[in-house]
């Protein structure tokens, strides 16, 4: 079941990067850091997109890259306010909090747009009542592609560790060489350490690799897991 609704407010931040908020019907319900399928209402074409909003706002939000020949981001990226899109009514997928164990640490490693479901999990009570501590690491290619999130993030009440890879900046390199070189996620085990993992397709191999070589256990919808991948969310 899908939905056309309005969009109440469009901002860009680069020539690749824009957020998107519409409004939301009162009986829409989905829970942090799950995504739904997007469209403009009028062919087939529709792409996985996190909720980049908590499960109590009043609005839906979502995040985008701008991909010049993409067969939906070619043509969101110009939505107005007023104009309409299509958003499926069918949340899933696997970063809520259901599939991972609760206690200890929590580390939301992200990279690109793979922070908004992040931004929801962020917002919603339970993450913080289900942890100890709360750690976002948010790796970009340009200082300029975190303005989108950036200062909530400075005062979320979580360790927040942002990153840049191609420009100089407080934080220099990919999310990889930083927990190589021990500056985060260091002594972290299974056992205290929890980690929901959202990014480029390499960057979540990787992730993942690394967790299970040192013993974490993917969690899963029937089995909870010390770790989990969301991998739906690089759109075009």
């Amino acid at each position: 079941m899908s939905n056309l609704l309005k969009v109440t407010e469009v901002e860009h931040y680069t020539d690749t990067l824009f957020r998107i908020r519409t409004e939301r019907p009162t009986d829409y319900q989905f829970r942090a850091g799950e995504f739904t399928m997007i469209g403009m209402g009028d062919d087939d074409t529709l792409r996985a997109y996190s909720y980049a909003c908590g499960p109590d706002d009043p609005y839906l939000e979502f995040y985008s890259i701008k991909v010049p020949n993409g067969p939906l981001t070619s043509r969101l990226q110009h939505v107005q306010f007023g104009d309409e899109i299509e958003v499926w009514n069918k949340p899933t997928g696997s970063l809520v909090l259901d599939n991972l164990e609760p206690g200890g640490n929590l580390w939301l490693l992200a990279t690109g747009t793979g922070i908004a479901p992040f931004i929801s999990l962020l917002k919603e009570p339970k993450t913080y009542e289900n942890y100890d501590q709360v750690h976002i690491v948010w790796s970009v290619r340009y200082p300029g592609e975190i303005l989108s999130y950036h200062e909530f993030l400075q005062e979320c009440p979580a360790n927040y560790f942002p990153t840049v890879t191609r420009e100089e900046f407080v934080n220099v390199g990919r999310i990889q060489n930083h927990i190589e070189q021990g500056t985060i996620f260091n002594n972290a085990t299974p056992e205290t350490d929890r980690v929901m993992v959202c990014g480029s397709i390499e960057f979540n191999k990787d992730i993942k690799q690394m967790l299970v070589d040192i013993g974490y256990t993917e969690g899963t919808k029937k089995s909870p897991g010390n770790f989990v991948v969301e991998r739906a969310f690089v759109r075009k």
